[in-house]
């Protein structure tokens, strides 16, 4: 098991999925832990993982700021940060893809990160660690129906990588993690048992779906 006793980890994204797996891991390891999210019931997820609950989009900057400085208020500052807020639609093909669509994937995905990559540090302790979440996608394969959110993941890796620039003197690393296609979280293909599914988990050495919990090491590593 690992140990942040009274570390202060702050998760964006973190209802449901892997950034809720991620949290009540964090939690269960000492951890003063803080999750973000857009869900009505985001305080009850919380108390179940024994986290605290701060209402956010990540896509609006007021928001985002906010949230940062509630935080830092609250319990001073942020030991780990991780930018886990995302989302993924079918997006059937460039051609048919509604520009609006596009348009809110990129506001979520990729604004999103760069708004909590421009204010996490200024709440954040020096020797700190930053962790965004990307996706295979993105990460030197794509699939017809994801080139948006393929795309969008692939901008995450290069901000962050940029960002472990920057912030290399206060030795604050930055880091993403790339999942592949994790069952029960709706992002990249949906775990029905359907067509696309079986190509999927067909694709892996083990023949499935990764689980929200085989991701979460990377995380705490």
């Amino acid at each position: 098991m690992h140990e942040f006793t009274d570390k202060v980890v702050l998760v964006t994204g973190g209802t449901s999925g892997i950034g809720r797996a991620v949290a009540a891991r964090f939690a269960s390891g000492g951890a003063h832990v803080f999750i973000t999210g857009r869900r009505p019931d985001g305080a009850a997820v919380a108390a179940e993982i024994g986290a605290r609950f701060e209402h956010c989009d990540a896509a609006d900057e007021a928001s985002v700021a906010r949230v940062f400085a509630a935080v830092a208020e609250s319990v001073g500052s942020i030991d780990i940060f991780i930018a886990n807020a995302g989302i993924a639609t079918d997006e059937g093909s460039l051609e048919s893809l509604p520009a609006e669509e596009m348009q809110r994937l990129m506001d979520v995905n990729v604004n999103g990160v760069f708004l909590a990559l421009k204010y996490a540090p200024r709440h954040m302790r020096d020797g700190g660690s930053i962790i965004t979440t990307g996706s295979v996608a993105g990460a030197g394969t794509t699939n017809p129906g994801a080139a948006v959110y393929s795309a969008s993941k692939a901008a995450v890796s290069y901000l962050t990588r940029t960002c472990a620039i920057e912030l290399a003197p206060r030795n604050i690393r930055a880091n993403t993690v790339c999942p592949a296609v994790i069952a029960g979280t709706g992002m990249m293909t949906a775990d029905d048992g359907g067509d696309e599914a079986r190509l999927m988990a067909s694709l892996t050495a083990l023949g499935r779906m990764g689980r929200v919990d085989e991701a979460v090491g990377a995380y705490l590593f």
